[in-house]
């Protein structure tokens, strides 16, 4: 335990006592001879069981102001509670999701929107946090799990973080499937190249001249088939596929209000909006039992033996 005033890690226990939240250990500092208290919810001053409440309504897709009212509490404390789990479950996914083994893993991106549109974006010159913002996500094909996942924008550099996060957390040799974004053939290749099978399923589409960009996140044009490419090794062709992720896609919309379209819902902020995705692929992961799998995809992973409750997802994100 380190010292709060001081850092110092030559502390011993001071006592302990219970409030709301449960029993308190309080810490003395050897050193400066401060003590201190360990807050497990890391300073939030709002009973446990709120929290709890507060996560499994946010998880099921309400929005803030709507969990608010549930809850019976102030939205800045919602947004307070979805901050400090939300930073949790970024570490607690980064700890556990590692060297995953899959044969077959589909890539796509999501698109939401941040503070503004794009366009009012590029007009008052908001920066790069509001306007479009894309969720990167890369599922198993069987398990339904989702191993990485990164918000920003649609470019090189998120492209590039994104695969290189991808990379360190499968093993072995492995096969991707994406779409037919331009930056992911020659980042892929960089990050994967001597144990990759790789191909690139592009769906076609009869777009008018006069079809918009942005009209075609609202109203997808008609189809018209796909395109496969192989850009690497010798993938089997009844693995090229991104329908697993894309219906993925539909799950993230339908739990997560700030991906809901046409709606007051979209994130004001770009950190709430990667706190809530951080929240969501937790759960996702280890509370959610799929439907088709019988069981959640972390146990159809092998990284748990059961399906996580709301509390203990909680309590293991906090150690």
């Amino acid at each position: 335990m380190k010292c709060y005033c001081c850092s110092s890690e030559e502390t011993k226990k001071a006592g302990r006592f219970r409030n709301r939240n449960g029993i308190v250990q309080r810490y003395s500092c050897l050193r400066c001879g401060k003590t201190f208290s360990l807050n497990p919810l890391d300073g939030l001053r709002i009973e446990h069981g709120k929290v709890v409440q507060i996560v499994k309504l946010l998880a099921e897709g309400l929005g803030v102001r709507a969990t608010a009212r549930i809850v019976d509490c102030d939205p800045y404390t919602v947004l307070n509670v979805l901050e400090t789990i939300g930073q949790k479950c970024e570490l607690l996914h980064d700890r556990l999701v590692r060297n995953v083994q899959t044969a077959s893993l589909q890539i796509d991106e999501l698109w939401a929107k941040v503070g503004c549109s794009q366009r009012r974006a590029n007009l008052n010159h908001y920066g790069e946090d509001c306007g479009d913002q894309y969720t990167y996500l890369a599922l198993t094909a069987r398990e339904k799990f989702i191993v990485s996942y990164h918000t920003g924008k649609r470019d090189n550099e998120n492209t590039d973080s994104f695969i290189a996060d991808v990379a360190e957390r499968v093993t072995g040799r492995i096969q991707i499937t994406t779409d037919g974004w331009q930056a992911y053939p020659s980042t892929i290749r960089h990050y994967l190249l001597e144990r990759l099978d790789y191909a690139v399923m592009q769906k076609l589409f009869s777009v008018p001249v006069n079809f918009v960009d942005a009209a075609r996140r609202y109203s997808p044009a008609p189809f018209k088939g796909i395109r496969v490419r192989v850009k690497a090794g010798d993938p089997r062709r009844d693995r090229i596929c991104t329908s697993h992720v894309e219906r993925c896609n539909l799950t993230v919309r339908h739990f997560n209000k700030r991906f809901a379209r046409l709606s007051l819902g979209y994130s004001k902020k770009l950190h709430n909006h990667r706190y809530a995705i951080s929240l969501f692929v937790c759960a996702y992961n280890f509370c959610k039992v799929h439907q088709t799998l019988g069981c959640t995809p972390a146990v159809g992973l092998r990284l748990a033996d059961h399906a996580w409750m709301v509390e203990e997802l909680i309590e293991k994100a906090m150690e």
